[in-house]
């Protein structure tokens, strides 16, 4: 079992004018959802065009997550925000693919995103 706040404050944020790169956790579940939640209302108040989450680092995530992420999704076309889900393990995109959340967020390869919107 993971430990009860173990894995809290490693989401990062990068901007680039109008983009922002969330860079998930190791784990992303239940127990640090608040805190992902808390940094997506601060960039949305920042009136962003893009976001795009990093999960090149992330292992693990459960159920509670992926609503997470579909809430996300849902608050960024109301807001006519792009976001874009990158860099995901093969085991995870399995998951992503079973859930069918790839049929209605854009899921791209870290090399994709990174051609597409240069960070740095």
């Amino acid at each position: 079992m993971i430990e009860k706040y173990r894995y809290i404050s490693e989401v990062q944020i990068r901007q680039k004018g109008e983009l922002f790169v969330v860079t998930l956790p190791k784990y992303f579940y239940i127990g640090n959802i608040i805190e992902v939640e808390e940094r997506w209302d601060q960039i949305v108040r920042s009136n962003p065009a893009i976001i795009g989450f990093n999960c090149t680092q992330l292992e693990f995530i459960d159920s509670s997550a992926i609503g997470t992420l579909v809430k996300f999704f849902n608050t960024s076309v109301k807001n006519n925000i792009e976001m874009y889900i990158y860099g995901l393990r093969d085991e995870l995109i399995k998951i992503f693919d079973t859930t069918k959340i790839n049929r209605v967020m854009t899921i791209l390869t870290r090399d994709e995103f990174e051609k597409r919107f240069p960070v740095d």
